[in-house]
């Protein structure tokens, strides 16, 4: 009988979208921790992703703006692009917001950048700031996402101290 309670629990905690280096952080709306492959765009489809949030900048390594547009588009998503630092501004995380919370209330999101960092990191302010997720919790979250760089969780905590005053 122990073994069978177990069993629905590891299911249940299975992620169901099947994206590739993807966490949902809340329902329908994802972080990607990795680059922007093949695989990943078909498993988006798969996953009926609507659209796609890009922070990366044109000089990052092995990254192509145009070609990973139109790979995307291609298959019907939307997609747009805001530029980051490791290390947003105040100005940075207040676009991706405006942008994330101009999205329709059904909208399925992937918000990207090279490793998941940035991308944790504001998708963290909108949880806190537009979600009503408590900090903690949401920093927790864009941790197990990808946040990983200690400019970046300082950047995200200067923001929602100044955004909360």
């Amino acid at each position: 009988m122990f073994t069978l309670l177990l069993v629905p629990a590891i299911i249940l905690a299975a992620p169901s979208h099947g994206i590739p280096g993807c966490t949902e952080v809340r329902p329908g709306t994802f972080v990607l921790t990795g680059p922007m492959t093949a695989e990943v765009i078909e498993a988006m489809k798969s996953a009926k992703i609507t659209h796609v949030i890009n922070l990366r900048e044109d000089d990052e390594p092995g990254f192509n703006a145009e070609k990973e547009c139109s790979a995307v588009s291609e298959t019907g998503i939307s997609y747009c692009r805001v530029a980051l630092g490791r290390a947003p501004t105040n100005d940075d995380f207040d676009l991706f917001r405006m942008v994330r919370t101009g999205l329709p209330a059904n909208a399925r999101v992937l918000i990207h950048c090279a490793d998941g960092n940035r991308a944790a990191a504001v998708t963290c302010a909108w949880m806190v700031l537009d979600a009503r997720m408590n900090s903690e919790e949401a920093i927790a979250v864009a941790r197990q996402a990808g946040m990983a760089r200690p400019e970046t969780e300082k950047a995200l905590r200067r923001y929602l101290a100044h955004a909360k005053a």
